[in-house]
């Protein structure tokens, strides 16, 4: 049975409608599901936290490759589909996958149908993980802006995020009609993979991004010097950096050097 039947059919079973507020889109494609489960590619070995399993066709499909499933969805009304579908290596678990603690599971990586409006903060959290790696299908807007490379509009704070942790991959593009309510926008597969462990004193760093970023139009080297009542003219010159850029014009590695000389330069005594 095709997917898309098998969803309408339990969403008329369940009388479960969509949750807009929580960003709900099933997908309904076979190729992509397969798409996915190639991406994925899961191991016996493995152990894997799903974001939003909702009726569990992706589930179903990893966990028959994988050694354990941990399923996180925040939607409550899946309880009764989940008591009478149980999944014999998934543990189904209700909860906010922005307050769970990723580090309690055995498992060492995660994936899932993301909505947008957690998109920022899910990932900030599995950098602060032990997590090696994420498979995300997210909105193709904050694909664009994960993969994006300097000296592009799209280009911003979180692209420095992610790639000052993870090396970030783009796999393919999935038009609206794979989906069910049929969202606006298309949706793009991207792959995280760790390149950095987090430490508690990358905290600084972070905070030190966010506020290049607030004047983004502005020279980075005003923009800091305002912020921080610092002058940052030696630093840019001592890494070989022009007065004039903006902070779309630096990479992670840049900024990351110019905040460790910051740091080092501004507590000396």
């Amino acid at each position: 049975m095709e997917i898309s039947r098998e969803v309408k059919l339990l969403i008329d079973k369940y009388n479960f409608k969509a949750s807009k507020r929580l960003g709900q889109n099933f997908l309904v494609s076979s190729s992509a599901l397969n798409f996915i489960v190639e991406a994925i590619n899961p191991s016996k070995d493995e152990s894997y936290i799903e974001i939003g399993p909702g009726f569990a066709f992706l589930t179903r499909n990893i966990a028959q490759f994988s050694k354990h499933i941990y399923a996180i969805e925040l939607d409550k009304r899946f309880v009764q589909f989940y008591e009478e579908n149980p999944i014999p290596n998934v543990s189904f678990i209700l909860a906010d996958a922005l307050t769970v603690d990723f580090n309690q599971f055995d498992a060492s990586e995660i994936y899932g149908n993301i909505p947008y409006y957690i998109t920022s903060e899910l990932i900030m959290k599995v950098a602060k993980s032990k997590l090696s790696r994420a498979v995300f299908l997210v909105q193709d807007e904050f694909a664009k802006r994960l993969v994006s490379n300097i000296k592009t509009k799209d280009y911003g704070s979180i692209t420095v995020f992610a790639k000052f942790f993870f090396e970030v991959k783009f796999h393919k593009r999935f038009p609206p009609n794979f989906f069910i309510p049929r969202p606006d926008v298309y949706s793009s597969l991207i792959e995280l993979k760790r390149i950095r462990e987090f430490r508690d004193t990358y905290q600084g760093f972070l905070q030190f991004v966010h506020k290049a970023f607030n004047r983004r139009r502005k020279k980075l080297l005003t923009t800091l010097s305002e912020f921080y009542n610092f002058d940052f003219s030696k630093i840019f010159k001592d890494l070989g950096l022009n007065e004039n850029v903006r902070p779309e014009d630096v990479s992670a590695d840049e900024f990351f050097a110019i905040y460790s000389l910051f740091e080092k330069l501004n507590t000396e005594p």
